[in-house]
């Protein structure tokens, strides 16, 4: 490939062929979170525009280290009129950190997964237990997915909840999680699904914004629980009982107005840098409430088109 005169194009299914393992993804995105607690890296948070019930994002930024930049322009629709589509969809566009040249333009959604995935898994390298074992899930789609491989990668997980509106759905996650080895049980509420687990993931759909029904009380001592949906699923006023909150940026998380109403402990970067204490007893509970970052897109598009590259992958386009 010729940069500044052609660029790689990506499908979905050509992201999937690069084969990235749970852990080639979590070191993508613990490399950038030490490039940005080290001011190497640089972001804006995310860019809205609503157009009716759907919400249209763009997420910016570059890794010195890598010498990645680029955007993710993703469409987030309603679920509840969207038909079969996809919830989320999107692309990343990835340029050369130091030439501003376009490199390539690949398929977001294993990405998004992976990406925001690998956020929870590095979180929680360092604020869940070491020995956790059981993990529940609040929505069990793609994120569901993503988030159990990623966190089984690290953690000797055995038993798995889920719980999703469909019980139709947290059955079929807990079918595919037993083809894993997993214990898995359907769960009939989401407290089920949150009471006794020492890891806990909710990833409940932001568009139409759902009504907030966990309660952090419902956390065992000793727990990590990782809000993906910006937290909207929690009552905001009973996170308060945790014991240690991050978030991936602390000015995005003023803009999207997370759910958390006390100051954050301090972000992931820091968690990664040591700048950020974690963990400090195993009885602490601890959580992390984010919205995901396009450095991380940036951070894994990269490790996909490195990856892509040395495999011949994709469709070389003349610019």
């Amino acid at each position: 490939m010729k940069p500044g005169k052609e660029i790689l194009y990506l499908s979905n299914a050509d992201v999937e062929a690069c084969a990235l393992a749970a852990g080639d993804v979590r070191a993508a995105v613990e490399t950038m979170f030490l490039a940005k607690a080290n001011g190497r890296a640089i972001m804006k948070p995310k860019l809205a525009l609503h157009a009716g019930g759907t919400l249209f994002l763009s997420m910016i930024g570059g890794i010195e280290d890598t010498n990645f930049a680029g955007m993710k322009w993703v469409g987030v629709a309603d679920t509840t009129s969207h038909g079969s589509q996809p919830h989320i969809s999107g692309h990343v566009v990835l340029n050369d950190y130091t030439t501003g040249m376009p490199l390539a333009v690949m398929d977001a959604r294993w990405i998004t997964g992976a990406r925001t995935a690998a956020i929870t898994a590095v979180a929680a390298k360092y604020l869940a237990r070491a020995d956790s074992a059981s993990i529940g899930f609040v929505a069990c789609g793609v994120q569901g997915r993503a988030n159990l491989e990623a966190l089984a990668d690290l953690f000797p997980l055995k038993r798995v909840r889920g719980y999703s509106r469909r019980k139709a759905s947290a059955e079929a996650f807990c079918d595919w999680a037993r083809g894993r080895g997993f214990a898995a049980e359907a769960c009939d509420t989401p407290e089920e699904a949150v009471r006794g687990m020492d890891i806990v993931v909710s990833s409940v759909p932001v568009v139409p914004k759902p009504d907030p029904v966990l309660d952090a009380g419902w956390l065992s001592p000793g727990s990590f629980a990782a809000a993906v949906d910006l937290g909207f699923s929690w009552k905001g006023e009973t996170l308060v009982q945790l014991d240690r909150v991050v978030t991936d940026d602390l000015d995005q998380a003023v803009s999207e107005k997370l759910t958390y109403p006390k100051p954050y402990h301090g972000e992931v970067s820091g968690l990664v840098a040591g700048k950020t204490p974690g963990r400090q007893s195993a009885s602490e509970r601890t959580g992390l409430v984010f919205a995901g970052i396009g450095l991380a897109d940036v951070a894994v598009g990269g490790a996909v088109y490195v990856r892509a590259l040395a495999k011949g992958l994709g469709r070389t386009l003349g610019l």
